[in-house]
């Protein structure tokens, strides 16, 4: 059962983004596209944009606290904080095109 909740929770959390992809665009004038269109734009930014920002910040972190002797707590930290800034920047971009 688990696993059906976990699908379907999948499913509604992709369809809110699609909209609030589309209330953002909507809100700062952008052009109206297509619902496909806006739905590709968050599937591209889910699964192949986080993955990729996923797999830098963990190299990162690896890199500090394993090249570098920085303690774990910060290697995580700045790490951490390297990803959310690239999510962030990224973000903006997919919600200004």
């Amino acid at each position: 059962m688990s696993i059906v909740t976990d699908f379907l929770t999948g499913i509604v959390e992709f369809v809110t983004d699609v909209f609030v992809l589309r209330r953002e665009r909507e809100t700062r004038g952008s052009a109206a596209r297509s619902v496909s269109e806006d739905a590709a734009a968050v599937a591209q930014f889910n699964f192949i944009t986080v993955l990729w920002i996923s797999l830098v910040s963990v190299g990162v972190m690896a890199l500090l606290v394993f090249g570098f002797d920085v303690p774990a707590a910060w290697g995580i930290g700045i790490g951490a904080v390297f990803s959310v800034v690239w999510a962030y920047q990224r973000y903006s971009q997919v919600v200004s095109e």
